[in-house]
């Protein structure tokens, strides 16, 4: 008995959507709904819309699998009312099943917005709504990411990192700029995609706890500190960051006498990180792009959260269209 009850535990866990929104619509208003979708796809949400989903939905029975979509996959539903939805055979069993999840759950999963005061069976009018005729796309985007609230994105990067640039101080008239400094903050990105969790957390310790008179030109700090920060022995820090050199993440370790301010007792092991990425379109110290990154990070996070988006490498936190200021 006590095995059966374990197991129906485990199949009543509540699983984690494929989707954070799900959108219904008539195709006679596809043109606002997809600068609707762009919008929310760019601040790094899962979006289901059926021309992202082409390749997942050929040959599929689109009947049960849409209803898996709109009853089981998504965190919402936004149903987008108006005089050509009401006539659509598709949009209805969308509907159908949105309604059948919201009555399951008995929760606020249907968001309707409107076109228009085309009435909709089992949308009742006391049903709160936002009205089209005066919301742009982008304002919609930006009003179902409120409701939506924070959420978990895995391997995100920003379109447009515009944080970043400011961050840099570095104003939109410096294009070529921009794009180099977007470069590298994208090969950062894809170095730590090759790092283990592990070498992410590591680094970004080392990062945050960096001597002030490192940046921007290199992080440093004593290795028994970084430590006891970590948890892990001196050789083993070392080890780690010696494999890190083939990422771009170039290290030494030297004995340096103490400083003035006390900030490192005499004859201690300091080691000494700086970003290198040594690519074709640069050469040379870019330790200032990753602590401006990192920077960015902990504007918007505490330590716990920062370190949960390094986990995930989502790096949504770069643009101030996609990242989370309630964090």
């Amino acid at each position: 008995m006590a095995k059966q009850a374990k197991r129906q535990s485990k199949n009543t866990k509540k699983r984690e959507p494929d989707f954070d929104i799900a959108l219904s619509f008539a195709g006679e208003d596809r043109k606002y709904v997809e600068e609707v979708a762009d919008t929310l796809k760019k601040m790094g949400f899962r979006i289901f819309y059926d021309k992202y989903e082409t390749v997942t939905l050929w040959g599929k029975d689109l009947y049960l699998h849409l209803r898996k979509v709109y009853y089981d996959q998504s965190r919402y539903t936004v149903i987008f009312i108006s005089k050509h939805y009401r006539k659509k055979l598709w949009a209805n069993h969308e509907l159908e099943s949105a309604q059948a999840r919201a009555f399951r759950e008995n929760s606020e999963y249907i968001l309707p917005v409107r076109f228009d005061q085309t009435e909709i069976p089992g949308i009742l009018e006391t049903t709160g709504y936002i009205d089209l005729g005066a919301i742009a796309p982008d304002q919609l985007a930006q009003l179902i990411k409120q409701k939506i609230g924070p959420v978990e994105r895995k391997e995100v990067f920003p379109e447009v990192p515009d944080r970043l640039f400011e961050k840099l101080k570095i104003g939109k008239r410096f294009k070529r700029k921009r794009e180099q400094i977007e470069m590298l903050a994208y090969g950062f990105f894809s170095h730590m995609k090759l790092m283990t969790v592990l070498e992410r957390k590591i680094l970004a310790t080392a990062i945050a706890r960096t001597c002030p008179c490192g940046p921007p030109d290199n992080v440093h700090l004593n290795v028994d500190l970084l430590s006891r920060y970590t948890s892990i022995s001196p050789a083993e820090l070392k080890s780690l960051f010696s494999r890190l050199d083939c990422l771009g993440i170039r290290t030494s370790v030297h004995t340096e006498e103490g400083h003035e301010d006390g900030s490192l007792s005499s004859s201690e092991e300091v080691i000494t990180i700086i970003y290198d990425p040594r690519s074709e379109l640069f050469v040379g110290n870019a330790t200032f792009v990753m602590l401006a990154i990192l920077d960015c990070l902990y504007d918007l996070n505490c330590e716990n959260c920062a370190m949960r988006a390094i986990e995930l490498l989502d790096f949504s936190f770069l643009s101030t269209l996609s990242s989370n200021p309630e964090h």
